[in-house]
């Protein structure tokens, strides 16, 4: 059984965070949501692209999958992958849910 150490695991998710920033901003998405980011659900490099690389990596690791030079490797490669899942595909995955407005309640 491969078993890398802990600080192994954090070099490589600072990693997949750092590549899939960079690569999220080569490809032109927005660095921040629009105003007030709180209740913006645009797409950009800080939310939710390194989450989805730290997650499609922390799902391999939690398998004892590691690949080659234990995980870093994988890090890169979820690093670069992530940030063209949420421009291309991420609003196909989790669809905006419907506006539901006060006249169509009242209506109802």
């Amino acid at each position: 059984m491969n078993m890398i150490g802990d600080w192994t695991i954090i070099l490589s998710y600072l990693i997949s965070i750092i590549v899939s920033f960079v690569v999220a901003l080569i490809i032109k998405l927005p660095l921040t949501g629009e105003k007030p980011i709180r209740f913006s659900w645009v797409n950009s490099a800080t939310f939710p692209t390194p989450i989805i690389a730290i997650g499609l990596l922390a799902l391999c690791f939690s398998i004892n999958f590691y690949w080659i030079m234990n995980g870093l490797a994988l890090a890169i490669i979820f690093g670069v992958i992530s940030p063209f899942i949420v421009k291309y595909l991420f609003d196909y995955i989790f669809p905006e849910p419907p506006v539901l407005d006060e006249l169509s309640k009242e209506s109802d």
